[in-house]
């Protein structure tokens, strides 16, 4: 269940309301934030009522208790692209609640449930479809800015170990499209973008699509700018009390596509692995047994 449909249930059941249920149920339409971010004392208190009453309009809703709905409006106020200086506004008022010792448990649940979303049929198809494009692409290019660069630089470094055909879009010295002038419709572009959604991430879409450069998204949105034009879509929650949108669902999708290119790669994959090991020791990157 979502904020929107909690909102159209409240709407229906009103009329129908205790007084005091009416009173606790304009309090959550009208305060949605303080619902997300306070305790149930806490939020009774401000509405004036009893906890026992919001306790009440979360089993009328069809919730078990007041944790649960107050879980759609942290999820909520997760996804509804807040400002970082509102987020972080957010995340202050949790600490002068006291509630931060709950934050890290309320990160690791959100995490949590976006991951588990990520194993249904739609999803899983999508990371298939991702996979074959990939697989068959001469070349990958792969971009995620900003927030967003440890899922796109897990995903070329993991690649580096067995394949010779993933370039990193960093925009190191200015040259973020540089790269892209080579690039073909024998190609792919692996794109990870949330919102908000970094203006140079679009560009190298739009410009990859006049190409004929197929593109895999990884976004948090069906009507995300770079959604229509992906020929592989992967959409992912994201929903967090952090100041960022989490970043844990795209990094397991860059880890899921590494590794089933990995898989289907064949005796050629694992020489190029084996390869990548002996240079690596030859320059004794990590310790060894001896230090």
């Amino acid at each position: 269940m979502d904020k929107q449909t909690v909102d159209k249930l409240i709407e229906a059941q009103y009329p129908g309301l205790s007084p005091t249920l009416q009173r606790a149920a304009r309090y959550a339409i009208d305060n949605p934030r303080s619902i997300a971010l306070n305790s149930m004392r806490a939020s009774a208190a401000e509405a004036g009522l009893q906890s026992s009453a919001m306790h009440r309009l979360a089993r009328q809703l069809g919730f078990e208790g007041y944790d649960d709905l107050r879980t759609v409006y942290r999820e909520w106020l997760g996804q509804e692209g807040a400002s970082f200086s509102a987020r972080a506004t957010a995340l202050q008022r949790r600490g002068a609640h006291g509630q931060a010792g709950t934050l890290v448990a309320d990160m690791v649940a959100a995490d949590t449930r976006s991951l588990e979303r990520m194993t249904t049929p739609e999803t899983m198809a999508a990371i298939a479809a991702a996979h074959d494009i990939l697989r068959e692409a001469r070349h990958i290019y792969v971009v995620g800015l900003r927030s967003l660069m440890p899922a796109a630089f897990y995903f070329n470094y993991a690649c580096g170990m067995f394949r010779h055909n993933t370039t990193l879009l960093t925009g190191v010295g200015g040259t973020f499209a540089d790269e892209l002038r080579r690039a073909g419709p024998d190609d792919a572009l692996l794109v990870f973008s949330y919102e908000p959604y970094a203006r140079d991430t679009v560009r190298a879409v739009r410009f990859a699509n006049l190409k004929g450069v197929r593109v895999v998204g990884v976004t948090d949105s069906v009507v995300a700018p770079i959604a229509a034009q992906a020929a592989a879509l992967i959409v992912v929650g994201n929903a967090s009390p952090s100041l960022f949108p989490s970043v844990a669902p795209a990094l397991a999708v860059a880890q899921a596509l590494a590794a089933l290119l990995l898989a289907s790669g064949g005796a050629a994959s694992l020489r190029e692995v084996e390869k990548s090991e002996a240079q690596l020791r030859d320059f004794a990157v990590y310790l060894d047994e001896k230090g």
